[in-house]
């Protein structure tokens, strides 16, 4: 695990990405993003470790996408879902773990042993067969 973190420092190091760790947070508090700056509050405390990798690839999902702020300015209103953000930041969280796959020779099988080794949440398995 260790690892896919610090290729994932790399590429937030790469693409001016800033990483603040926090360690005061709850066990459950999510990690946040945002585009201006480009930062991401990465939560140290998350209760499960395992999941540390997709996390932080789905908050640079955000930040490289620019969902991290749903408003449009018009009309007041959200102007993407919060599921269309998510959606976005979870298929560039698995398009970048595939490349940091890609990369460092790793091949997995099947797409839920990719899913499982990367601790990439259950309700995101219909995205693996469109990424």
């Amino acid at each position: 695990m260790n690892d896919v973190l610090s290729w994932l420092y790399d590429y937030c190091s790469k693409n001016d990405i800033m990483v603040q760790h926090i360690n005061y947070l709850g066990s459950h508090a999510p990690s946040m993003a945002y585009t201006y700056p480009r930062l991401i509050t990465f939560n140290d405390s998350w209760y499960n470790d395992d999941e540390k990798p997709f996390m932080l690839a789905h908050e640079i999902g955000h930040v490289m996408c620019g969902t991290t702020i749903c408003y449009n300015t018009q009309n007041h209103k959200l102007s993407i879902s919060k599921n269309e953000c998510e959606h976005d930041a979870n298929i560039f969280a698995i398009k970048l773990l595939k490349k940091y796959c890609a990369e460092n020779g790793i091949h997995y099988d099947n797409a839920v042993q990719f899913a499982e080794a990367f601790a990439i949440p259950k309700k995101c398995f219909y995205l693996l067969e469109k990424v």
